[in-house]
């Protein structure tokens, strides 16, 4: 029984996540700059602004990596990615990942 004790702990640790998981609360908080043309709601202030609210988190994230690298272009968003770092990203995705989505 000694034996199955370690490998079910490392299940349960896994199944938890990462340490750095993602935390929308702290995507809220870095959203501020996000609301300009996002709204505060993560939805889109003009037609030509996409809505936030209920993205997917890992497409919103890999898209913000995009846009951050310059592999994606956007004059406004590359410098706008720039300076965020990998869990910014991660929290951000969360955040509107957590909003409902337009319409709902």
């Amino acid at each position: 029984m000694k034996r199955a004790v370690l490998p079910l702990a490392a299940v349960l640790l896994v199944a938890a996540g990462p340490a750095g998981a993602a935390d929308p609360a702290a995507g809220q908080a870095k959203s501020a700059i996000c609301a300009t043309c996002h709204g505060k709601n993560g939805l889109g202030t003009a037609p030509n602004y996409p809505n936030l609210a209920g993205q997917k988190s890992q497409y919103m994230a890999q898209q913000l990596k995009l846009f951050r690298s310059g592999e994606r272009k956007s004059e406004q968003m590359n410098i706008i990615a720039q300076p965020l770092s990998d869990q910014d990203i991660d929290n951000l995705a969360a955040y509107y990942e957590s909003l409902p989505p337009a319409g709902s």
